[in-house]
């Protein structure tokens, strides 16, 4: 392992460490309740570094419990959506950590590697991290929003560790059809014909019709069997993942909570998104914001 330090006037410190397992390179800048850093993820499956951000409260972590976001699609991890919850959640003293999938902002892997089981290697890769960072003990909780929220509940399908809590912010359980309905810019014809479209918030990204298939293949609806204790909050009016979807996923599941927010969309401004993260707080009700 190598170590160094140095100090400057534009970051608080620029830390690099090298090791077989990580390779992970600190750019530590001051957030409003606390620090942020820039760190690189090794993800052993994909032979790839994960670009990632960790918000924290002091430089020596007193939390035993942290939180792992999963973006929406053509979103990232600095995101509004990530930085506002991670900042309220920094004054309940909890930490948390936040990455790219495949093909956003600043993935090493493009859209030809955005598939379902590439993004849950993302996941376990960062849940990996968390654990050699913070031990074994550490209490893993997710905040998914939208598409992170499906990769998120792909990957919980068969996998028996604990996590302290699931939050899901406006999921995409039905997400072939909002792929299709709402997010290309090109005809689903055009795309099956021509192979790739532009999708997401402007044509942001192009995606191979695999991805469409890949979908179509792990579809919740059917393979989701799981008795995990779930929190979702939705916006009553979401215009991209139809609240009807997620009355359709929790029937008959009484494990899986739904707290629906009146008149928001899919799309939230940032004082809404503190609105829904004071209720999660307060629901989740967690020790140090009392």
């Amino acid at each position: 392992m190598t170590l160094s330090v140095r100090w400057n006037t534009g970051n608080l410190c620029n830390t690099k460490i090298d090791r077989k397992t990580f390779i992970i390179v600190y750019f530590v800048n001051i957030e409003n309740n606390g620090f942020m850093i820039n760190v690189e993820i090794y993800n052993k499956k994909e032979n790839c570094n994960i670009k990632a951000k960790v918000f924290f409260k002091d430089l020596i972590n007193k939390s035993n419990s942290i939180f792992i976001f999963c973006h929406g699609f053509c979103s990232g991890k600095g995101s509004d959506s990530i930085r506002i919850v991670a900042n309220m959640l920094l004054e309940c003293e909890i930490p948390s950590i936040s990455f790219d999938f495949p093909g956003h902002i600043d993935s090493i892997q493009g859209t030809d590697k955005l598939k379902v089981d590439v993004c849950i290697s993302y996941i376990n890769s960062v849940v990996e991290y968390v654990k050699e960072e913070y031990g074994n003990s550490i209490k893993i909780s997710f905040y998914a929003i939208s598409f992170g929220a499906y990769i998120l509940l792909n990957k919980l399908i068969g996998d028996n560790s604990y996590y302290d809590n699931i939050v899901l912010r406006s999921p995409a359980f039905n997400m072939k059809n909002i792929l299709v309905k709402s997010l290309l810019k090109d005809s689903f014809e055009q795309y099956k014909r021509i192979g790739k479209a532009k999708a997401g918030h402007g044509g942001k990204i192009e995606i191979p019709y695999a991805f469409y298939e890949d979908l179509v293949s792990h579809n919740l609806y059917d393979n989701y069997k799981e008795k995990r204790k779930i929190l979702i909050i939705q916006g009553s009016l979401d215009d991209t993942a139809p609240i009807e979807d997620t009355y359709t996923f929790i029937q008959n599941k009484p494990e899986i909570e739904l707290i629906e927010i009146n008149n928001i969309k899919h799309h939230m401004e940032p004082e809404e998104i503190s609105l829904i993260t004071e209720i999660m707080i307060k629901k989740l009700d967690f020790k140090m914001c009392q």
